[in-house]
């Protein structure tokens, strides 16, 4: 069994020159300043280097997150919705007026929720990222 290990959503930003600054400094390769940066390892050696980019190079983290947009829509009527966009085509749609929520995927409703507390946000936005389309 081949084990892949996932990229880091976080990442240590610094120059190019900085990086070969960093690899000269511990005298190791452009691939390991590379793993320590992007957090892909945690030895020793990885987390001087980040300490280094980040406390005397200027390196600041920046971290990635799932494209799920989120808009608020104000209607004809004066309905406010909460709508948010996720990668698999599913929507999760909130009635701020009334509090009822609902999850479409590919535009078929599949799941209603009811004058729905904002604790429930987070189960809904599971669901809605666990949709996939069968065929």
């Amino acid at each position: 069994m081949i084990m892949v290990k996932r990229s880091s959503a976080r990442v240590i930003k610094v120059s190019g020159e900085s990086k070969k600054k960093l690899a000269e400094m511990f005298g190791c390769s452009d691939r390991m300043v590379y793993k320590a940066l992007c957090f892909e390892c945690d030895t020793p050696l990885a987390r001087r280097i980040r300490s280094v980019a980040r406390c005397d190079m200027g390196g600041w983290i920046e971290a990635s997150v799932a494209e799920e947009e989120i808009f608020y829509d104000t209607v004809e009527d004066g309905g406010r919705f909460l709508r948010q966009y996720f990668g698999n085509g599913a929507v999760l749609e909130i009635n701020m007026t009334t509090g009822d929520g609902a999850v479409w995927f590919r535009g078929q409703l599949m799941k209603r929720y009811p004058d729905s507390p904002l604790k429930l946000v987070p189960v809904m936005q599971d669901y809605a990222r666990g949709l996939r389309f069968k065929s």
